[in-house]
This record gives structure tokens, sequence and C-alpha cells, in this order.
């Protein structure tokens, strides 16, 4: 099945206003959260969710998803990964990818594509910006960030963190309740948390 397509499929590029531009952030990421960071705090097993059509693999190693030209509303988005027993997983890869403020993704090149590490205490963090939505049959998509999620010894995960309070998430047949995510203004962009929990491998 393919991620963000309905029963009807991509209806003809349609999107919604692009997000206002913010001002640009150029200094060093924010200090990395901390563990537990996300106000859940729970150990429950993270859903998967639709990989979609637009994931490409072989995404450059960064944190820095967002470049200096693109327009949108900056985002910083981190967490950790940790077991069902709440233990840090240290060297998870995380591959990200994501709509523009329009609602497009960069299928020929690498924008807003990203793969990062957790650190030792199991935490990660992405500067980007908020996405956009973009039709899927006769509705738009609520605000989406894809992720790929693989460590040794344990299931790798593919789901999608959604953003709360976003008026497309009611009805939206993709949806899972426990991956919107809670975000607030930081500044001229906005931060959000979100830590991600994997099973053991059988």
């Amino acid at each position: 099945m393919l991620a963000g397509c309905g029963s009807g499929g991509l209806a003809p590029h349609e999107v919604l206003p692009a997000t206002p531009q913010a001002d640009d952030d150029h200094g060093p990421l924010p200090a990395m959260p901390e563990v537990g960071s996300d106000p859940r705090g729970t150990c429950e097993v993270t859903a998967d969710n639709i990989e979609g059509p637009f994931y490409k693999p072989g995404a450059p190693a960064r944190a820095v998803l967002v470049g200096d030209r693109d327009r949108g509303e900056r985002l910083v988005l981190g967490g950790t990964v940790r077991t069902t027993a709440c233990t840090p997983v240290a060297g998870a890869v995380l591959e990200l990818w994501q709509a523009d403020a329009r609602g497009g993704y960069d299928n020929d090149g690498w924008g807003l594509r990203g793969t990062l590490t957790t650190d030792a205490l199991g935490r990660w963090q992405v500067r980007t910006i908020m996405p956009g939505r973009y039709l899927d049959g006769r509705r738009y998509r609520p605000m989406h960030i894809h992720i790929k999620l693989r460590a040794r010894g344990l299931h790798a995960l593919t789901t999608q963190l959604y953003f709360e309070g976003d008026p497309y998430l009611d009805g939206d047949p993709f949806v899972v309740s426990s991956l919107i995510m809670p975000h607030a203004r930081a500044g001229s962009g906005r931060r959000a948390a979100f830590d991600f929990v994997l099973p053991a491998a059988t």
C-alpha cells in the first residue's frame, strides 16, 4: 500500500498556500532533549504507519534538513529511541523525509531528507520545517514527517509523525492517535519531541 494515497490515489497536485516564511536561524542546533522528553513518557511500542510513495533510500547523513532558501516555519524536532524496558538505544539509525511548505516532495534530489544516528543516550534531533499539506483524493492529508528507524537487535519501524491541532487529522484514514505530537512556538519557529520505542526482534 502506498502511504499518503487513499483508495482513489493522488489527484492532480493541489496544495494549500505556502507556510509563511520565518526568520532563518543560522546558529547551532539547540541542546539535545533530556531522555524521556516526550510528555507521554511511556515505553509502549511505537505504532507503525504507511511508508508512502515518496521514500528514497540513500538520504545523506545530516541533522539539518532545511536549507537557507527553503520556505516554511522552522521546526526543531527531537527525542529518544528506547526499548520496551525504557533503555536508551545508542546508534539507532533514523531516516526522515517530508513535504516542503507547499506540500511537494523532492524526488530528484535530497531536499528535506536525511539520515542520522542516536547518541550514547539514545537521543536524536533535527532542524527542518513544518511540512506542507497536499491533496490525497478529495481531501488534504494532515502535516506529517516520515520516519524509518533501525537498531541492532530490535524490530525496524516505518511510521509517520503528525502535529497536534492540525484540522486535517480528523477523518484521515492513516492517522494513529499515538503518533500525534504536541508542539510549541520557540523563538521564530516551533519545537516538538517524540520518543520512539522499539521491541526486540524475534
